[in-house]
């Protein structure tokens, strides 16, 4: 008599004679017990793998790469390649912000920044920045962005992840785009994770920015204490932002702030980029400089 079971992907049995049943005080119902445990611990272990494997990847952020200015595109281009050779599976790319320096009007940098973006192996995500889309040009600026680089906000699903890009400038300035609320479309954007851990990536931080040794004033305080509120209304693991041109982590209430340095090098910076890593429920990342 045959009983079989599977361990580490392997098939095995047990096989018991007629004659040895009988010489033996382990009966075939412990037998069968002794299979159902080890089918069990096997569920147990590799079912969990499984699960972990599932929630666990890679992605890269980068910001501020700035095209049009100074050498940054041939900056960009290198970085490009050196992206598309990581070791780990990059599942994505999400662009923070400030992809041209001269906005979506100047056409050579746009086309610029198109062909030197799409050479990237994984997918692209965009969301753009105030040297994108100034407010003088605003409409038309809005339309060239929409037609080449993506929406004003987005939303995408990985694994048990959501992910939302938004345009924040309107809040970061207190100006308004028509058509386009950006609290509302946050919330609608929200209320689609349905409780699921959530990552928001915009361009400008909400907090204040220290530089040439002074604190300056962020977001107006009305808008900075609704993007709190609202964030901290859902499961939002964590707040990925550009803007700054440095690496710094900030808190907004109980959520991370992350904000990564730039790609342009620009006030003497090292151009760099970040790897982050989801698992187990946590967002971990990596600062990588142009080698």
């Amino acid at each position: 008599m045959k009983f079989w079971f599977r361990w580490n992907n392997k098939k095995f049995y047990i096989e018991l004679k007629e004659k040895s049943m009988f010489k033996t005080k382990i009966g075939i119902d412990k037998i069968l017990i002794i299979v159902l445990f080890i089918n069990i611990l096997y569920i147990q272990l590799y079912g969990q793998e499984s699960k972990t494997d599932d929630d666990h990847f890679y992605f890269v952020q980068i910001s501020d790469t700035h095209i049009g200015k100074g050498t940054n595109l041939e900056i960009t281009q290198r970085l490009v390649k050196q992206i598309n050779e990581l070791p780990m599976n990059i599942r994505f790319v999400i662009h923070t912000g400030d992809i041209t320096q001269n906005g979506m009007s100047d056409t050579i940098s746009v086309l610029n920044a198109i062909e030197a973006l799409e050479k990237l192996a994984a997918p692209i995500y965009y969301i753009p920045g105030n040297h994108d889309i100034f407010q003088k040009n605003l409409e038309k600026e809005i339309n060239i962005f929409q037609e080449y680089f993506g929406k004003l906000i987005f939303i995408r699903k990985f694994k048990e992840v959501s992910f939302i890009g938004l345009y924040s400038d309107p809040l970061a300035y207190s100006f308004s785009v028509e058509g386009y609320d950006v609290f509302n479309e946050l919330e609608n954007a929200l209320k689609k994770t349905y409780g699921k851990p959530v990552v928001v990536f915009h361009h400008i931080p909400s907090v204040e920015f220290f530089y040439n040794n002074t604190m300056h004033d962020g977001w107006d305080n009305e808008n900075r204490d609704r993007w709190e509120k609202t964030l901290n209304s859902y499961n939002v693991i964590a707040i990925l932002a550009g803007h700054f041109h440095s690496d710094e982590q900030h808190w907004i209430s109980e959520i991370p702030l992350y904000v990564s340095a730039s790609v342009t090098n620009r006030f003497g910076r090292q151009p760099s980029f970040r790897i982050y890593e989801y698992k187990n429920g946590k967002l971990s990342y990596r600062t990588q400089y142009e080698k």
